[in-house]
């Protein structure tokens, strides 16, 4: 063949053509495979953030819309018992250095209906490596400021923004932090969506800060006292 400018750009179209529709068959491949993974990782953290046990676990998954998102919420049980719930969910309200972040929360009730912090699994986050990027590991500030206390407890802000607040900060990531403890924060509304203890008005979106340890603590204390009198 004669080489020519229109020969050249004939080529050249015919190898993006081709190259475009490799990626395509290859995606198309794929993007099964990924989102299997993804939910294989998803359904462990469910686990992950609530308490070990024996036998065959249960996982009844309920999907509540709070503002714009989609926050789901697995009721996981152990011989027609109910082990915890496991909530995954976004930081709704506030962003972390670089995008939201997105967490599985564990929380366990006691036998007065309290609901505890079990633990807590960063799924997605894009955030510095060696600062905001320290939520992942475990033991790390975020996470053992709340892990094993009742959630209605909780104030859902770093200490640096309010002396009141629940969450140390990592070191050098308070925006980071901040989207942490929101996420927290929506994670446990959805918690409280999901026993019925937050109404449609309360969950069409997120109450954050005094509003919200107001709202979980006032759904909390009616439970106990629905736990304690049983008329109530």
């Amino acid at each position: 063949m004669k080489s020519s400018l229109k020969n050249m750009v004939l080529v050249l179209f015919t190898i993006t053509a081709i190259s475009a529709l490799l990626v395509a068959l290859v995606n198309n491949v794929t993007k099964d495979a990924i989102a299997e993974a993804e939910q294989k990782n998803k359904d462990l953290a469910k686990l992950e953030v609530l308490p070990s046990f024996e036998g065959e676990a249960q996982m009844l998954d309920t999907a509540y819309q709070i503002g714009d998102f989609t926050v789901n919420v697995t009721e996981v049980k152990v011989d027609d018992k109910t082990l915890g719930y496991a909530v995954e969910a976004p930081s709704i309200t506030t962003s972390g250095y670089a995008d939201k972040i997105y967490l599985m929360v564990g929380f366990v009730e006691d036998e007065a209906g309290r609901a505890k912090i079990h633990g807590v699994k960063v799924l997605s986050q894009k955030e510095t490596p060696g600062l905001g990027a320290n939520m992942i590991k475990p033991g790390n500030k975020l996470e053992s400021s709340i892990l094993g206390k009742y959630a209605e407890e909780l104030t859902f802000k770093v200490k640096k923004d309010d002396p009141k607040g629940s969450f140390d900060a990592l070191t050098g990531s308070t925006i980071s932090s901040r989207a942490y403890a929101n996420a927290v924060e929506t994670a446990y509304a959805g918690y409280l969506k999901a026993r019925g203890w937050l109404d449609e008005g309360d969950a069409s979106s997120t109450p954050t800060g005094a509003t919200a340890t107001a709202a979980a603590r006032a759904a909390a204390f009616a439970a106990s006292l629905a736990s304690t009198f049983a008329c109530f």
